[in-house]
Order: C-alpha cells, then structure tokens, then sequence
C-alpha cells in the first residue's frame, strides 16, 4: 500500500496531472524488479548461483576477492572476477539465466497495466525480453541504436529500449565491471540518457536508482533546463532514497508481499483516471479487427524428384587469387526427412487460409508446374499469388579448397559473378523469362503475363536488407543456446566458420534471411520444413532481439500436417477451380480475415477448428474424408498480439532429430579433416580457436 505521508500524495497528484495534461511525455523505466515479476533472478541471487558453480568448478576464479565483493553487494567487480576467470561459460551461464518464460499472472498484470497507458514508451534495464516478446506493438530500440531515440520521441513513437543489451546477444550485456566503464565513457550513450531527462517525464518502476551514470545525468539534464526545468520525474520505491536530485519526486509504499507487486498499483491508478480508448489495449484491439491483408511466405519448397541444395564454386580476385565459396543448405539423402509433406498441399493450403501466398522467384517454375499454368496464372491474375525477391543468398568463402575456416559472406543469386565480389545483377523480368518459356506463338500473350507478374513483385533484395543479413548471422552465432544447437564450440572465433559447418551455419544464415523477408512483407505466417522451424524457435529471437525485434522477436513455432491435400489436386486438378470460387466468395473472405485475427490474438486453440472447417467448405466432404485429411496439432505457445507478427508453420515432430543428424554429418566431416591433417586430441583445434582439439569442436559435436 501507499505511503500516507505528504510527499507521497503530492508525488502522486503531480504524477497523474503530468499523465493527464503532457507536455512531455511519459517514458516509463523498468528495472530488476520488474524482471523478477516475470521470474527472472535479481541480481544477489545470479550472482550467488554463479559462484557456486565459479567456486566448484573453475581453478582459476579468485574465491576469496569474489566472495567479499558478493558480500559487500560490489555487484559488477564481482561479475568480472567471473569473465576473467572463464569468459566463454561467463556468458554461457548469463545466457541460460534469461531465456523466455511463460509470462505469469503477476507479469501479465504488469502488461495490462501498460497497455491502459496512451502512448507509453518504456526504458529497462533488463536483458531478458520479456517485455519486447508481450509488446510486440512498441518499436524495440538496442544499445547499439540509441541515437534513433530523439527522432521517436519527436514523434511520439512508443518504444522500449534495452539500454543494458538483450540476453540473445550475450555480448551487448552490461553485467561486469568492464561493461559499465563502457558505456560510462561511451558520449552517444549518456547523451541518450540525457535526452531522455530533458524531454520527458520519467517514472521508475523496480528500479533502485542507483546507477552513478543515472544520478549524474539526471543532475546534468537540470543544468542543462535552468529556466524551465525537467521532468517531473519520479520513483516507486520502498526505500527512502536519500540524496536524490531535486526533479526526482519520490512515491513511497509499503510492501505487503514480498516480490513488491504493489508498485503496479501505481500505474493501475493512472490507468483509471484516463479513458480507455487512448489505451494501448484500445490501441490493440483496433488492429486486430481492422481489415488487412494476410500474406502466407512459403520459405522452402521441395517438389518431388532430385534437388540440388548447394553449389560450390571457385572464384577468382581481380589479383588472380582463387577462393573457394559454399552458397545453399547441403541437405543430402540421410538428412531429409519430410514426413507426409507435399509442396503442393501447403500451396493449397496457404491459399485456402490466407490472402496472398508469397514465393520466391526462385521457386516460380516449381509452383508453376505444380498448380498447372492455367490455374498458375488464375491466382496470379486474382493477386492471391505474389513472388518474393529474397536478398542476397548467404555464403561461407574459403581463401582455397584446402583451409578449414572460412567466413560469411553473401551473393546474389540470379546475378552473373565474373569474380569475387564483381556481379552483375539479372533484372527481374530475365529471372522469370529463365523458368518459363512461352509456346512458339505465344509470345505476345506471355509477355503480358510475366508483366503482370513482375508488376506484383514484393522486393526484399534491397541493399540495406542485405547488408543487415550478415550482421544477423554473426550476432545469432555470439548465442550460446544456437553455438550448442549447431555443434559449434563457444571458443570458435565469431567470424570463423569451421568448414565441417558449413552447412550447419548457411542453414542458420537461411532461416534469418527468411525472417528478414517476413518482416519486410509483413507476412501473417511461414511455412518452413527440413528441421529450421525447430531453430528458428530459437535463431529468430536470438537474431531479431538484437537488431529488428520490434518486428520480429515474437516469432512463433506453430504445427505440423498430417495429410496431403494436394494429392486431391493431383487426382482432380478441377478442384483448384473451387478453392478460387470458395476465396472470391463471401464465405471464403470472412474464413481468411477470422485466420488472421486469431493468428493476431494469439487464440491457437481455435485455430485449427478454423482452418478445418475452411477445407471443409473449400473442398467436397468426400475427397477429403478418402485423403483422411486432418491437422495434427496447430498450437502458439507465446504472445504475438500483432497482425504483423508472422507464426511458423512447420513439421515438429523430428526437428531435434534432425538437427541432431546435422551434427553427426559436421562430426563425420570434422573426423575426415582431423585424418587429412593427422591431428590428436590434444593438438590445436583447426577453428582458430586456440584450444585443444579435445576440449573445443570434437566436445561441441560429441
């Protein structure tokens, strides 16, 4: 409960009238207390789980200096102790710490509470992404990209920044002392925090208040206003605080239970004195109803028959230097595995479900033969079906055929490579004319169609786009969950990639470039296959939080198929015919907008009821009861809240045996090339990393 003294009351009049009549506007910051609501551990109990294990299990770690500093609350000296001593398990340890959880009734609360807020932005100290991952709608601002803060706040743009870095990309952290001497002496940094001061109100929620870079740029912000001032601001806080600078106007409650939930009354009592269709919840159920178009991205597509899925090739410098270059998965025989899946069947159903179905222009001779060109050209013409330009297809270039480490890089495909780094791109009508060649005759009626088809190309080979792709891959490789997945060891260079996973690292590479081409078309859903769904559970959010998480950090595994509804095509091609009279009818749209406003509301379990019962009314009952039709188990585990937050459709059944299949193919290589060099456990792992062969890539993928 509240503090029934003065100052408490005061604070709280100025907290609901600054709320009420803005002129600046409300940034709220949200520190440990918060990230305990949400089951997370503060930092006394990290940090004594930690040295435990420290003082158990690594020689080198100074007990007694780290057991004092633990004592005397000296919390970054003693997370540096930690780094010094094993830096690789420092990070491993923080990491597992912070993964997602399922929001409890105690941190949902904390969410509604800031929905019922008008334009709320938020600022947190906390590396785990919780709140990103329940509020999907705010724009997510990273460390490293604090100067956009001005600009959104100009704007009035609602937004969370992670000023402490995200748990996904482990090396953004600020935990250890070196951390803080970082962004102490980091200019651009402390000048955001003080453009935060000087130009809004700022309410602190679980958060003590006693970072010296705070307190300091709260009294530099008032000097820098001496004629109108800053904030108000103000602190939620249990503790008298004494010495705080004169903006910073102290609500004071007594704690009935331990985890100090009572703090949320705060927000809950500015919540009732607003209207609600201000809200954000008011924000939110708008556009979830409002009328929007569904886009279905089919990311891989594997017809029946044999697939090449990389190439190898070698490219010459303008200096006569030879470079070896992997572009493409690698699957082979023993490692695809598709259980009852069929191209044709999620093209069917995509199209039953969703407005638009999206391919990749390197797919459109697949569909093309797969629908049939007559029916092919029906849904072009209709705009259910649309290509997609993907960016540039990531690489791994060796300096020869011979070297074990290789680095990322990209090019693109549909391009004319004369030498390393030297394309020519294809335009897009050169792509088409390459997979579909008119009947002699026909060229003129052909001609108008690829211009229509190229007329609806969603493009995302934009050079930005590309440019980000290897950021992405590198920052998802720092995540110690996606190094174990993958087989890699924690002590491989980040820019190194052991030629034994190559595969491994461009089949990583392709899930984020598929979720670089979800964000920029804004597709409702994925379909992905050969066991990236299962590590795009984890690549996605490891990736987005740290660059597009505003768009992308939500991601969301979802199903598996049981039947083939396009082997009912197969045996009766006409059916196509219906499912075009069944989307064009008034039934078929109002099956399609009800698909995307359970995907935006998270409501999986009816999903599945929903979509049934669309195959039902596309589709004779009778051709669906001899195809036994059914879908196996469709299902959301997270948040999404957003229309713009695709799920994941994909077979899970075998995803971890998969994956584990691709480790066994990288230790089989691996084992080849410690042959060919005739290595021994001892000797220097051939990464790069500097460790024993033993302890570094053959633990990784034992």
């Amino acid at each position: 409960m509240f503090s029934d003294n003065q100052e408490t009351a005061e604070a709280l009049n100025s907290l609901i009238a600054a709320v009420q009549n803005p002129t600046r506007p409300l940034i709220i910051w949200i520190g440990a207390g918060a990230s305990a609501w949400a089951g997370y551990p503060l930092w006394q109990d990290l940090a004594a789980k930690m040295h435990s294990t420290y003082s158990r299990e690594e020689h080198s770690y100074n007990k007694i200096t780290s057991a004092l500093l633990l004592k005397e609350g000296k919390f970054p000296e003693f997370f540096e102790q930690m780094r010094l001593a094993n830096q690789p398990r420092y990070f491993t340890m923080l990491s597992d710490q912070f993964r997602p959880k399922t929001s409890n009734g105690i941190y949902l609360r904390l969410i509604r509470a800031l929905r019922n807020l008008p334009n709320v932005s938020l600022v947190t100290t906390n590396v785990d992404e919780a709140l990103e991952h329940n509020m999907p709608e705010l724009l997510t601002v990273q460390r490293s990209d604090l100067e956009r803060l001005p600009q959104l706040m100009h704007e009035r743009s609602p937004f969370v920044c992670k000023l402490h870095g995200s748990c996904s990309s482990v090396e953004t952290m600020i935990f250890s002392e070196r951390d803080y001497e970082t962004i102490q002496n980091n200019n651009d940094y402390l000048n955001a925090i003080r453009t935060i001061f000087e130009n809004s109100s700022v309410l602190f929620l679980g958060y003590g208040l006693r970072d010296d870079y705070v307190l300091s740029s709260l009294l530099k912000s008032s000097a820098a206003r001496p004629l109108f001032g800053t904030g108000p601001h103000f602190v939620v806080t249990s503790e008298k605080l004494f010495g705080l600078p004169e903006s910073v106007r102290r609500i004071l409650y007594v704690p009935e239970v331990a985890d100090h939930r009572d703090a949320l009354q705060v927000l809950e009592m500015i919540a009732d004195t607003l209207p609600n269709q201000n809200s954000l919840a008011a924000y939110k159920d708008s556009e979830v109803t409002s009328v929007r178009k569904s886009l279905y991205f089919i990311a891989d597509l594997l017809p029946p028959g044999k697939w090449d899925t990389s190439h190898t090739m070698i490219i010459q410098t303008s200096t006569g230097a030879s470079h070896q270059m992997i572009v493409g998965e690698g699957y082979v025989d023993g490692e695809v595995v598709l259980n009852n899946y069929s191209a044709l069947h999620d093209i069917v159903v995509g199209l039953i479900c969703f407005d638009i179905v999206c391919i990749s222009i390197d797919h459109l001779a697949r569909v093309h033969e797969l629908l049939g060109s007559d029916a092919f050209w029906i849904f072009v013409t209709s705009g259910s079906l649309r290509l997609v330009i993907p960016p540039a297809a990531p690489a791994i270039i060796f300096s020869d055929e011979a070297s074990q480490v290789g680095s990322l890089g990209a090019i693109s495909l549909g391009s004319n490579a004369s030498s390393l780094g030297e394309f020519t791109t294809i335009g897009i009508s050169e792509r088409i004319r390459r997979q579909l060649l008119p009947v002699i005759g026909k060229e003129n009626e052909a001609n108008q169609l690829f211009q229509l088809l190229e007329s609806t190309v969603l493009d995302a080979s934009d050079a930005k786009l590309t440019d980000s792709l290897t950021p992405k891959i590198r920052s998802a490789l720092m995540n110690p969950s996606i190094r174990r997945m993958l087989g890699m060891s924690l002590g491989t260079p980040r820019n190194s990639v052991p030629r034994w996973l190559s595969f491994p690292t461009l089949r990583l590479a392709g899930v984020i470039s598929n979720g670089i081409i979800c964000q920029h078309i804004q597709a409702s859903s994925t379909r992905m296959i050969f066991g990236s769904e299962k590590l795009a559970s984890v690549a996605f959010s490891a990736a987005a939080s740290s660059e597009w998480a505003d768009s992308a950090a939500s991601y969301v595994l979802t199903g598996k198929y049981d039947s083939d509804v396009g082997e009912i095509i197969i045996q009766e091609p006409s059916l196509l015919l219906e499912i075009l009279k069944f989307r064009e009818s008034a039934v078929g749209e109002n099956f399609r907008r009800e698909i995307a406003q359970r995907l935006a509301a998270d409501d999986g379990g009816q999903i599945v009821t929903a979509i049934n019962a669309g195959l039902h009314q596309a589709l004779p009952s009778s051709v669906l009861q001899r195809a036994r039709d059914q879908l196996s188990g469709l299902f959301i585990p997270r948040n999404s809240g957003s229309v713009l937050i695709p799920s994941i459709w994909g077979d899970l059944r075998n995803s971890d045996q998969r994956i584990a299949g691709w480790r066994k193919r990288s230790r089989a290589m691996l084992e080849a090339e410690v042959r060919r060099l005739n290595l021994k456990a001892y000797d220097e792992c051939p990464c790069g990393s500097g460790e024993k062969l033993k302890f570094c890539c053959q633990a990784a993928l034992a």
